[in-house]
């Protein structure tokens, strides 16, 4: 039995009879047994529910105004392959949270990881979304880093985690076209690239030369 959950700041009642982590590895199940209100009213019957977890991540899509180029990853997944879709999937810059970091530190750390690049200027805030609510506690906390996209390139990631991600820059407009075409099926970069196009316009004129953004 583990501790109670705190569910005070629930906008219905929550009744948990029961909370057991039932897998303890990389990945976290933990499995519910519980009661929640009804818009109707009254208590629902009694549902058991698993949920996967394993931290929070950050992810960050760096962009160029100067360029309106955005700078993209490619790298191997095997949830796609178990699907049969293209293995090798676009994304942006991602990383899990490690244990003292704040947001902006992961996001740094992971744009040096995963794309040698470093931010030129301040990092926006974009939001947080959750991966798959339906069984995943895991949140995606996004940004969008300023960066001179002249640089970008080549295969970068960490070789004791097996990583190879193949890094490149792609004109704003061809990354949309390429997400409508449903070639860019990540949510973290298809969220990022939806925020882009609502505000990159107003990136582009405050930002005009990230190279001027260095502090």
């Amino acid at each position: 039995m583990r501790k109670p959950l705190d569910t005070s700041n629930q906008p219905y009642p929550v009744e948990v009879v029961r909370h057991d982590r039932v897998f303890d590895g990389h990945l976290k199940v933990d499995e519910l047994h519980l009661r929640h209100g009804l818009f109707r009213g009254g208590m629902s019957g009694l549902i058991s529910r698993e949920v996967v977890g394993r931290g929070d991540a950050v992810c960050v899509v760096p962009y160029d105004p100067r360029r309106d180029e955005v700078v993209l990853a490619e790298q191997f997944r095997t949830s796609a392959l178990l699907n049969g879709d293209r293995a090798w999937m676009t994304e942006v810059v991602a990383g899990l949270i490690e244990e003292g970091e704040s947001l902006e530190d992961v996001a740094r750390r992971e744009m040096k990881e995963e794309s040698g690049l470093d931010p030129v200027g301040p990092l926006i805030f974009i939001n947080t979304v959750y991966a798959t609510p339906g069984f995943c506690s895991e949140r995606y906390h996004l940004f969008c880093a300023p960066v001179d996209a002249s640089l970008a390139g080549g295969l970068h990631g960490l070789a004791n985690e097996h990583e190879e991600i193949r890094v490149f820059a792609l004109p704003f407009a061809e990354a949309f076209a390429r997400w409508e075409a449903g070639e860019i099926p990540n949510p973290p970069a298809s969220f990022s690239l939806l925020w882009l196009a609502l505000h990159r316009d107003k990136l582009r004129r405050s930002w005009a030369d990230p190279r001027g953004l260095r502090p």
